[in-house]
């Protein structure tokens, strides 16, 4: 597919844009708070189509043929985890089955007491090895197109919407996205972390990167699956949460979700420390156009609830749907 954007109108629309960050270090779940949950931004660029590759053209009318290589197959040897806000090496090490010193021997360039988000850890063997990783398998995930688009400050945002097709929930969702020139020379990599950590089936979440200043004139974004691990649905390290949305009113550029977040009653009687929601607009083709994430650290029994309010900001065009998701851990 081929088409082409020009520079002058990019600049010309008018949009908000709020940054786009992630927490740098790992917390333990604290105890009830009595503040109310407080939105934390994270503002992406929209995508039009579901094309396999797009191109894009900042200065130029031109259309030019869209990129056919592909880029190589991630190795699966060793198995790479990327650090989400929220872990911990304990929890990490306990999630995949090693001791905790096998994974401090396999990293030792990372501090245990300060973890970034999207750092890479190195998962070995039991034996202390690293070899690949033998359970959980990561399982293929067809990937439609990135779709990027320039900020005011020459910077770049890339979105991706990745759908679980499978009749079980995925965990740890991660993707590259990479910037190739026209000839197919690399120009950047960025890693793309879905903002929670669990999609269900039939469920659809946006990843999003962004690229520094400055990049190339004219590029191809492309994108590979680093990781996509089945759920084991006897795993206890998420609570059944139920969402309601009571109430949902947007206009073109900004959208407003509220209702409430229900604990359900499980086994354990296990209040939940930690509930995360991602709230997304779509536009009228089922695009989507701009994501806030909410995280709550107030303990919520089994059978209670919590509300939540969050504002949603489009980056391009009219709001047609916003969706909300939502985890919550003990």
């Amino acid at each position: 597919m081929r088409f082409e954007h020009f520079l002058s109108k990019v600049w010309q629309i008018p949009f908000t844009m709020l940054l786009f960050s992630l927490s740098i270090c790992a917390c333990s779940p604290t105890s009830p708070q009595t503040t109310t949950p407080q939105p934390s931004p994270i503002p992406l660029t929209p995508y039009h189509t579901s094309t396999p590759v797009t191109q894009l053209e900042l200065d130029s009318t031109e259309n030019s043929a869209a990129l056919q290589s592909q880029l190589p197959t991630p190795t699966a040897t060793p198995f790479i985890y990327l650090i989400q806000s929220g872990d911990t090496l304990l929890a990490i090490a306990q999630r995949y089955n090693v001791t905790l010193d096998d994974l401090l021997a396999a990293n030792p360039a990372i501090d245990p007491n300060f973890l970034i988000v999207g750092d890479e850890v190195i998962i070995p063997t039991g034996d202390g090895s690293l070899a690949a990783f033998p359970l959980p398998t990561p399982i293929s995930v067809e990937l439609p197109e990135p779709h990027c688009y320039p900020t005011a400050d020459r910077k770049l945002w890339c979105l991706i919407l990745v759908e679980n097709t499978y009749s079980q929930t995925l965990e740890n969702i991660s993707v590259q996205i990479t910037l190739l020139e026209p000839e197919g020379e690399q120009t950047s990599q960025q890693s793309a972390i879905a903002p929670l950590n669990v999609v269900s089936a039939g469920e659809a979440i946006p990843l999003a990167v962004l690229f520094p200043a400055p990049v190339p004139i004219k590029f191809f974004a492309q994108a590979e699956l680093i990781t996509a691990l089945p759920l084991d649905p006897n795993s206890d390290r998420y609570l059944d949460l139920s969402i309601q949305v009571d109430k949902t009113d947007f206009t073109n550029t900004f959208g407003e979700v509220e209702g409430l977040v229900i604990i359900n009653n499980n086994e354990n009687d296990r209040p939940a420390n930690q509930i995360w929601l991602v709230a997304f607009a779509l536009d009228s083709e089922g695009a989507p156009i701009g994501m806030r994430k909410w995280e709550s650290t107030s303990q919520v029994l089994p059978g209670e609830s919590i509300p939540f309010q969050i504002t949603v900001f489009s980056l391009r065009p009219p709001i047609a749907e916003i969706r909300v998701l939502g985890e919550a851990r003990p």
